[in-house]
């Protein structure tokens, strides 16, 4: 088969040798690549410059008409912006914020479609939407807790007072009883005998 491909290539010298099957595929599927790849470009541009405008209105900036590389351009100088103000890096903070947009967006959409699906059980829809209250109140932030710690002032005396509660030993073997520490005589001869100092 080759001497007979060789010999008509000798004959003809001006006829081209016959293109095998990849280069036929490639040259086929290479234009259609390429309409694909510009296609997801100017899709994801478009989607950028959507969300660009939309951050940029917020900032008071006004842009309508923008090109490829406008839209490029004012990305990176929004992203140094954002990066310059640390607002890049998202927060547990933040994220709880967007969680809870996103659920009270929800729960508003179901509340509509309760609202227009006719037949729907009232007793259902009232379960539901209790619950999602219920569920959107839990996830409110909650103050940390304060208390107010009066300073500590000693007792005028190394006594207990009047008031302190006493615990009747169970047994023998338990803790001294209340008439133990009731005298103050007793109280400052065991302190003398007791207390150990090194002069």
């Amino acid at each position: 088969m080759s001497y007979v491909v060789f010999e008509r290539a000798m004959a003809d010298p001006q006829q081209p040798a016959p293109m095998s099957r990849t280069l036929q595929y490639r040259k086929v599927m290479k234009p259609m690549l390429e309409r694909k790849r510009r296609a997801r470009i100017n899709r994801c541009l478009d989607e950028l410059k959507d969300l660009m405008v939309s951050a940029l209105a917020t900032d008071g900036d006004n842009v309508s008409k923008l090109e490829k590389a406008d839209i490029l351009e004012l990305t990176v100088a929004h992203l140094q912006k954002l990066k310059r103000q640390h607002r890049l890096a998202t927060t547990p903070t933040v994220e709880t914020d967007r969680f809870r947009a996103g659920f009270t967006s929800c729960a508003k959409e179901v509340s509509k479609c309760l609202a227009s699906i006719p037949g729907v059980d009232i007793h259902l829809g009232t379960k539901l939407m209790t619950h999602l209250g219920h569920t959107l109140k839990g996830m409110e932030p909650t103050s940390p807790l304060t208390l107010q710690v009066p300073p500590y002032t000693p007792p005028a005396s190394p006594m207990y007072q009047e008031d302190t509660l006493y615990l009747t030993p169970t047994s023998s073997r338990s803790s001294p009883g209340p008439q133990d520490y009731s005298s103050p005589k007793d109280y400052s001869i065991q302190k003398s005998e007791e207390v150990w100092r090194p002069w």
